[in-house]
């Protein structure tokens, strides 16, 4: 789970205005040029990567914890992924990211070295801020910057920022047009409580350009030839080249997370994570859409893509190039003799739990061939230890890359609760009550999955002013909608359909219930006004054993990495053709997922939408957002066996108060075999001909997640388990909804003890393979 402050993006290159003249006019020299590729020049791959955690003046700015290690993400995602040389690669973190560092690193090494068909990547982690400029073509006197090191204000507040005008002048002087500029900023300003988020404000003017800022910006002025009036004609376009992905538009709040003791900023970490998992040659357009999709569990941000205009950058691959080495969780950075070191920056950050000790990986080569195994012994962030335990050791060199093999859910894993401090006057109260329960874990310091709390007043305010912030941007979401005949090629962006009403009406002051780290409602866990301790934690038992059980389940979801070959779809019911949402496998070498380049996608949506996409890509996208159902519409699942051999099917589906209910199995006198399914056979649920319900989507709104599991080996432990609640309410047929206290993690402890590797040496881990395990997830908004 995640806890942390919060980032602001930097910068918005692009305004309303569309103009179509002069860009290539900035430099007509520079235009990608034909001959050098025919001469047999091999492209260089360039990137300088900035991260700053600490600062010079921390009273303008608190430290960030994450940057230095999205620079870390990123670097090793370039060397071992996109074929860059470690040697072509500038790292500056803190005090070596001053502004005359940055920007002497982007003139020697970009500029000065980049020639037409090379490749650049600029990336930044670390504060932004929106400073006074009146030159600078801003907002409202207003211009986004970048804030290096050495951020302290002069005596009349002039800050050495490095505003967004002299990137994009920076930006124009690289000598290619295969530039990607990558953004992870933020501003940050009084910390709240216990490091768990941050309120922040811009500075209100209280700060402005710097005269060397003005200074640097006037010579790149008159090395491009600009007057700077042309400069804000030329802004008003779009960017001079390339591609920006912004970890924000407008004026989103950017986030770091905490994930099993991994700072990093959200954005940064999901699109690594995805690339490292990227098959064939996917669009950047359509990476960004799959990224927003992860990271919208987590966070309001929408990461944008602004690409120059009528450039067509938004159909290249991301950086420009494609991945030159298979799909992968791991590469070895260090070998002595059998024992390795690993950089696990390719584990989904939720799935990092399940690889401390016992993990299995294997080792392949560059056409994702099987070369022996590793045996991964322990975690210490993005770092792992691990021992060669097949294959010759001397054959293994560093930067050979991993797949998982078979991932190990501890199974003491724990539910960790803070507590927050409107329960201190209870404090010893709520720490017996809590540690009473088995399963839950609480923590004073360090990464926590929920707070328990009483609401209080400034908990309301703040939750009443996130739902107008939500408000204002479904509003600005609206208008940017109504203006899409006035579509840009330079500025690309999905905005997902926002659906705030789950949470419903905010508690009263006094009741106690359950909070993320990030301050929000868990939905249905408050109750009455001055509810006392004791009755208060008894009755959100069920709750916080569910939250425990879906932690557990969510741990084995492994699409990316498994090699069954199995595919799950949603339909509306009795139209198997009308496909809602698919997915599948993308390791088999069957996979239909696989079709169009390897781009990772749900199929389109067909069914009523209802406004299930507020904005929209400007041009066509190949993947689609999570499907917005209405209350009463009537669903199908369908998980297909692509394999040679049987599997067996669980389908749990976990709504948007976190309550669990099997759908299948669902035939409770039946014989031992009702969860296989033959080669080539389709499982239908519910099925028409033979089941006696429907599956309708019902209030509450909010996110539905549907969980898929096909496995090699028989449910025995977890079909028994069932049918004992299905007789204990004398049910014959039909979904069972798992909602007392101990049987969400009964059911799911028994679904691990089936897909558990019964020939592992180690009781107390599950370990779960790739090659006999799928789980996977659909998921769906009902509104």
């Amino acid at each position: 789970m995640m806890s942390g402050m919060k980032r602001r993006q930097f910068i918005q290159f692009a305004g309303g205005v569309l103009v179509t003249a002069g860009l290539h006019q900035i430099n007509p020299g520079q235009e990608e040029k034909s001959v050098a590729i025919a001469a047999g020049n091999k492209a260089r791959k360039l990137a300088l990567l900035v991260g700053i955690n600490r600062y010079q003046q921390s009273n303008r700015f608190p430290d960030l914890k994450g940057a230095v290690t999205d620079v870390e993400l990123q670097k090793q995602l370039l060397i071992y992924r996109f074929g860059f040389e470690p040697e072509d690669i500038l790292v500056l973190t803190d005090e070596k990211a001053t502004r005359q560092g940055i920007i002497q690193a982007f003139e020697d090494r970009l500029i000065g070295q980049a020639q037409p068909g090379d490749i650049v990547v600029f990336h930044f982690s670390g504060q932004g801020d929106r400073i006074l400029d009146s030159d600078g073509a801003g907002s409202n006197g207003f211009i986004g910057t970048l804030v290096p090191f050495d951020c302290a204000p002069n005596s009349d507040g002039a800050v050495g920022d490095i505003t967004q005008s002299l990137l994009w002048l920076l930006m124009a002087g690289i000598n290619t047009e295969k530039v990607t500029l990558v953004l992870d900023s933020c501003f940050a300003g009084r910390s709240s409580r216990g490091g768990l988020g941050v309120i922040s404000k811009f500075n209100s003017g209280k700060y402005r350009v710097s005269q060397e800022e003005i200074s640097d910006r006037n010579g790149w002025l008159m090395r491009l030839g600009l007057s700077n009036n042309e400069l804000k004609i030329h802004r008003n376009i779009g960017i001079p080249k390339g591609v920006i992905i912004s970890g924000d538009g407008g004026d989103e709040l950017a986030k770091e997370l905490l994930f099993n003791d991994v700072y990093a900023g959200a954005f940064t970490y999901w699109l690594t994570q995805y690339l490292w998992q990227e098959t064939g040659s996917e669009r950047v357009e359509s990476a960004v859409i799959n990224i927003s999709r992860g990271l919208k569990r987590f966070s309001s941000q929408f990461p944008e893509l602004i690409v120059k205009f009528n450039s067509g950058n938004e159909k290249q691959p991301t950086y420009f190039i494609s991945p030159q080495t298979p799909p992968a969780e791991a590469a070895i950075t260090k070998v002595m003799g059998n024992v390795v070191t690993l950089w696990l920056g390719g584990i989904n950050p939720e799935s990092l739990a399940a690889f401390d000790g016992g993990a299995i990986l294997t080792i392949i080569d560059n056409l994702g061939n099987k070369q022996g195994l590793v045996e991964l012994e322990s975690r210490q962030g993005l770092l792992g230890q691990g021992k060669i335990i097949e294959g010759l050791s001397n054959g293994v060199k560093s930067g050979v890359l991993l797949q998982e093999r078979m991932r190990g859910i501890p199974d003491n894993l724990t539910l960790r609760i803070g507590i927050d401090p409107s329960m201190a006057r209870d404090k010893v109260t709520v720490k017996s009550t809590l540690q009473a329960i088995k399963g839950i874990e609480i923590i004073e310091e360090g990464e926590i999955d929920y707070i328990l709390s009483r609401m209080t007043i400034a908990y309301q305010d703040k939750l009443k002013e996130r739902e107008n912030n939500q408000q204002r941007a479904i509003q600005k979401s609206q208008t940017h909608k109504s203006n899409s005949s006035q579509k840009s090629d330079f500025s690309v962006k999905e905005i997902f359909h926002l659906n705030y009403a789950a949470v419903g009406t905010i508690p009263p002051v006094g009741s106690i219930g359950l909070l993320s780290p990030e301050i929000e409602i868990v939905p249905n866990s408050f109750g009455l006004e001055n509810e006392t301790i004791t009755n208060g934690i008894t009755r959100l038992i069920p709750k916080l054993k569910s939250l425990l059980a879906v932690r557990l389940v969510k741990l084995a979801l492994n699409p990316n990495s498994s090699q069954l070959n199995a595919v799950a779809n949603m339909t509306l019911e009795g139209e198997e053709g009308l496909l809602i949402g698919e997915v599948g496998t993308l390791r088999c070498p069957t996979s239909n997922l696989t079709k169009q380049a390897g781009i990772r996608q749900e199929k389109p949506v067909r069914c009523p939408s209802h406004g299930s996409i507020i904005g929209g890509f400007s041009g066509n996208s190949d993947s689609k957002n999570i499907p917005a159902l209405p209350v009463g519409t009537k669903l199908q699942f369908h998980i297909t066996n692509n394999e040679l051999r049987d599997i067996y099917g669980c389908i749990i589906v976990i709504d948007s108060h976190t309550e669990m209910t099997v759908l299948f199995p669902n035939q409770w006198t039946a014989a031992e075999d009702v969860t296989r399914i033959k080669p080539e056979e389709t499982l239908h649920v519910p099925n028409l001909t033979k089941d006696n319900f429907s599956l309708v989507t019902q209030p509450p709104a909010g996110i539905v997640e549907v969980l898929i599991i096909a496995s090699s080996k028989p449910l025995e432990n977890t079909l028994k388990a069932l049918r004992t609640i299905a007789s204990s309410r004398g049910q014959k047929g039909g979904p069972i909804t798992v909602d007392t206290a101990n049987q969400p993690t009964e059911i799911v402890t028994n679904l691990l003890n089936d897909l558990d590797d019964s020939n592992s040496s180690n009781p107390h881990i599950y370990h779960l393979d790739a090659t006999q395990l799928v789980v996977m997830s659909i998921s769906l908004e009902v509104i």
